[in-house]
């Protein structure tokens, strides 16, 4: 009886050891890991998912498939909620999300949608830093922030909770834009891009990445009309005569309060996956994140892509992320103040 007994804690222990002692090429061999994107297609944040997907899979062990699937919806809330709560939680599945979603519960407060902190998901890479500008339509001959606020600018946005709505509202309330018209409802970049063409919007913010992946020649035939950048600091892919918008804002507490809001263009491509990843996966997928950053056949298909590459490592996005939940108190209420509705 002793030797069974024995014989059959000596098999559960036997096979329970691959699963315990797995190693991340173990794991990854043979597996497809969804690469959710949280627009439609044919934008940025389509347009550098789908490019990195390519790549990514030779810098991880086990060399595993990435599929990308778009899960479009509020501006990526709806990605950003399904990988909190119900994406599985072993590495199998990371997602493109709006950045301004991983400081929403910071920003929102109790009125959030979201159903996650910033600092509890996993932070893989960032692609790019990327400054928001806000854009006119140039026909309507809007050139300055002065000349939005005597003839106004309607521009679209997917919903409330991205930074195309987030950082225009800020601007709008700190500077007193009362002219400026935040439409929303378009289900994505493409749908703005029509209005825009049909007359039925006259600007909207966008990140340069974004106009190079949509609609490049805008950029040179003087479609667009560049008044401002929505950044803490300017941004080299920005010309040099585009002013900031703190710029134009003399108290330095109002400065501060942008600077804070203006964090998500630092995280302009973020990439993130669930919460509780086993520690050695969500470290195996960061270092995968920064080596396909330096791969020579990636960084040659961006550059045909018109795609500029100014990564940000996991770790470091982490520490952007709580040091911005770490604000004392009367800052994230002053913020919270300049993004009422």
């Amino acid at each position: 009886m002793i030797a069974r007994l024995v014989s059959f804690a000596v098999a559960l222990g036997l096979s329970a050891a691959p699963a315990s002692a797995q190693s991340v090429a173990d794991f990854y061999k043979g597996k497809t890991i969804t690469v959710y994107i949280g627009y439609g297609v044919g934008g940025g944040y389509d347009l550098f998912a789908r490019t990195i997907a390519r790549h990514m899979p030779r810098h991880i062990p086990g060399n595993p498939t990435m599929l990308p699937v778009n899960m479009p919806g509020a501006s990526s809330l709806v990605l950003a909620n399904h990988l909190a709560k119900r994406a599985p939680q072993d590495g199998s599945a990371i997602g493109a999300v709006n950045s301004a979603l991983l400081f929403e519960t910071l920003f929102a407060g109790p009125e959030t949608k979201a159903q996650f902190q910033g600092p509890d998901m996993t932070m893989i890479g960032n692609a790019v830093s990327s400054a928001a500008v806000l854009v006119a339509w140039s026909a309507t001959g809007v050139k300055t922030l002065e000349d939005v606020r005597q003839k106004g600018l309607i521009i679209g946005a997917p919903s409330r909770t991205g930074d195309t709505y987030l950082l225009p509202l800020s601007v709008r309330n700190v500077l007193g834009l009362d002219r400026l018209k935040i439409i929303t409802g378009y289900p994505g970049t493409r749908e703005i891009v029509i209005a825009l063409e049909r007359g039925e919007l006259t600007g909207r913010v966008w990140d340069m990445e974004g106009i190079k992946a949509a609609r490049p020649q805008w950029l040179k035939d003087g479609t667009l009309n560049i008044i401002v950048q929505l950044a803490p600091r300017k941004m080299p892919e920005v010309p040099e005569h585009v002013p900031l918008v703190k710029d134009y804002v003399a108290n330095p507490d109002d400065r501060r309060v942008l600077d804070v809001i203006f964090l998500s263009t630092i995280l302009a491509r973020p990439y993130i996956a669930p919460p509780n990843l086993p520690a050695d996966r969500r470290q195996a997928l960061r270092d995968a994140f920064m080596a396909t950053m330096k791969d020579p056949a990636f960084l040659v298909e961006t550059q045909k892509l018109q795609l500029s590459i100014d990564p940000t490592s996991g770790e470091e996005m982490e520490r952007i992320v709580r040091d911005a939940y770490a604000l004392p108190g009367p800052l994230v209420a002053r913020v919270r103040k300049a993004l009422q509705d």
